[in-house]
């Protein structure tokens, strides 16, 4: 990636869109009116800009042969932190009676296993009333999307001319556009049910985003853009405003976001070119998006069932709990990025780059 540039807005507009999810998830655990009724869609936007980052660091490489080294190298980036969505999800259901019912310790054990590999689980119900793909960490349901379009790209990149790859958008796009009529919105592919519903809605806008990279001259990106606030104030509109009652329009509006509102919000973003000191703080927000998207939900049943154990008055307070859950949640989620994370990641690099090295003798 030497020479390329990074763009600092995209990794800001990241850390929102991830903070949009766990305000977004605080109500169902806490309890109030959802503050942001259609976060729901960081989801999407996480998988355009999935797309976009990883294309651009990635596909000249791919086209020269070099797949193992990318999903290795993937896999590094990603997996340390599900072990560590997938532990603290673990450690809560294996201990919560109440909340296991009949499942047996060896059932979570399994299912830990599953959750470290993220691998979806298709058996219904297992914690009642658990629908879920990922029953221990539900925010990694999209890693596992995540994990399969990255390998699917990996292998086709080399052979993913342009004609190829519009068609491929435009596949994508008809069927995610099925998903989201059938389901009156975007917000489907986590549950059981929906599973198979999951791909189109991570293939469509993750090849967008190789698309804008593909077709964005990378010598006209910078230029006149938006301020950095407002980009981000016009994503969080997108998950702040909704059409009660009117299904059909709210599927089209989550349409016409992800397709047409989110990539061009992106694609200002590459363009624009913030002062030294808010680079630093949009870095700051990318660094924490995803350590704090992998352990914020695991993290706030614990801090839930720990308000309960003590009769916390905090309880009858929802926006109260969920400002707290936020902050003590990032808190920890940059903890664990610096003290584990980075380090582990460094460690499993170490690692795989004599073996590289070696089976190349």
């Amino acid at each position: 990636m030497a020479g390329k540039q990074h763009f600092v807005v995209l990794d800001g507009l990241r850390g929102v869109a991830a903070i949009a999810v766990t305000i977004f998830h605080g109500t169902f655990v806490f309890g109030g009116k959802p503050l942001l009724p259609e976060a729901y869609l960081a989801v999407d936007f996480f998988f355009l800009l999935s797309g976009v980052v990883v294309a651009r660091a990635y596909e000249d490489r791919l086209k020269a042969g070099a797949t193992l080294d990318y999903l290795i190298k993937r896999a590094i980036r990603l997996y340390p932190m599900i072990v560590i969505g997938a532990l603290l999800g673990a450690l809560y259901y294996g201990t919560a009676s109440h909340v296991r019912g009949d499942v047996s310790l060896s059932t979570v054990v399994s299912l830990y296993l599953l959750a470290t590999l993220c691998l979806p689980v298709l058996k219904d119900n297992i914690f009642p009333p658990s629908h879920g793909i990922t029953p221990l960490n539900i925010p990694s349901w999209s890693l596992f999307f995540e994990l399969v379009v990255n390998a699917v790209y990996g292998v086709t990149a080399k052979y993913l001319n342009s004609q190829r790859l519009l068609a491929l958008v435009s596949v994508s796009f008809c069927i995610d556009c099925i998903g989201i009529y059938h389901f009156r919105g975007a917000n489907f592919g986590f549950h059981i049910r929906e599973f198979g519903w999951g791909f189109p809605r991570v293939a469509f806008p993750f090849f967008t985003g190789v698309l804008i990279h593909r077709f964005i001259p990378h010598d006209r990106l910078a230029g006149r853009s938006l301020p950095s606030s407002v980009l981000a104030l016009a994503l969080l509109l997108t998950f702040a405003i909704t059409i009660p009652k009117h299904a059909k329009l709210i599927a089209l509006k989550d349409l016409l976001d992800i397709a047409l509102v989110y990539p061009a919000i992106v694609v200002l973003a590459m363009r624009s070119n913030p002062p030294s000191l808010e680079s630093k703080l949009l870095i700051w927000a990318g660094a924490l998006s995803y350590p704090m998207y992998i352990v914020h939900y695991p993290f706030f049943i614990w801090l839930a069932a720990a308000l309960h154990s003590i009769a916390s008055p905090l309880e009858s307070h929802p926006y109260v709990c969920i400002c707290i859950a936020i902050v003590s949640s990032g808190a920890f989620a940059m903890a664990t990025y610096h003290a584990y994370d980075i380090p582990v990641r460094a460690w499993l690099t170490g690692i795989v780059k004599p073996a590289r090295g070696s089976s190349r003798l």
